[in-house]
C-alpha cells in the first residue's frame, strides 16, 4: 500500500470516529453542529451509479411523504429508532457526503441504506454501501452506531460482534 493511500484510509477512519462521538453524545445530550471540517481527499475513489448501489423500496399502494431531511447524526437518531422515512446526509471527506436512507417499516422490517456519494450524488465504491431489510426490534442505537463504526472503539468488540451479524443476516452490499 502507498504511503498516500494510508494517509488517506487514516483520515477517512479519523473521520468516521468523530461522526461516532458526535453521535454517541449528542444522543445523550443538545444537537451537535451540523459541519464537520475534513481534509480533502487528493484522489478519487472508483465510483458507480446510485441507481447500481441502493435497491429502491418496497412499493405501497398510497403514495409515501416525502422523508425528513437531517445533516446532524444526533437530530436523526430518533427517526432512525422509530424505523421513519427519513434521511441522513453528514459531510465526509472533502465534499463527499455520508448517506443514511430510512424507507420505512415493512411487514414488521426496518428498510434502510447507507452509503458515501460524490457532491453530484453518484455513490463511491468505499466502507459503507449497504441495503438492509432489519426486523424491527433490532434497530437500535447500536445499530446505528455500527454505521458509523462506533463500535471499532476499544472495549466495543461485543457489540461490533452483535452488529456486524445483524449485518450479515439481513444487509446486502
Amino acid at each position: 500500500m502507498q504511503p498516500r493511500e494510508t494517509e488517506n484510509i487514516n483520515q477517512n477512519m479519523a473521520i468516521v470516529v468523530s461522526v461516532a462521538i458526535i453521535l454517541a453524545v449528542g444522543a445523550c445530550s443538545a444537537p451537535a453542529p451540523a459541519t464537520v471540517s475534513a481534509p480533502a481527499t487528493p484522489s478519487a475513489p472508483a465510483r458507480t451509479s446510485a441507481a447500481a448501489t441502493t435497491s429502491a423500496p418496497t412499493a405501497s399502494p398510497s403514495p409515501s411523504p416525502a422523508p425528513a431531511a437531517y445533516s446532524d447524526p444526533p437530530s436523526f437518531v430518533p427517526s432512525f429508532l422509530r424505523c421513519s422515512a427519513s434521511e441522513l446526509k453528514t459531510p465526509f471527506v472533502g465534499a463527499d457526503v455520508f448517506v443514511i436512507t430510512v424507507f420505512g417499516l415493512d411487514n414488521g422490517k426496518c428498510h434502510y441504506a447507507a452509503k458515501v456519494v460524490d457532491k453530484t450524488g453518484v455513490a463511491l465504491q468505499i466502507g459503507v454501501g449497504i441495503d438492509c431489510i432489519v426486523p424491527k426490534e433490532l434497530i437500535t442505537e447500536d445499530l446505528l452506531g455500527h454505521l458509523f463504526g462506533y463500535d471499532k472503539a476499544p472495549g466495543r468488540e461485543k457489540t461490533f460482534a452483535e452488529q456486524n451479524k445483524i449485518e450479515t443476516d439481513y444487509c446486502k452490499k
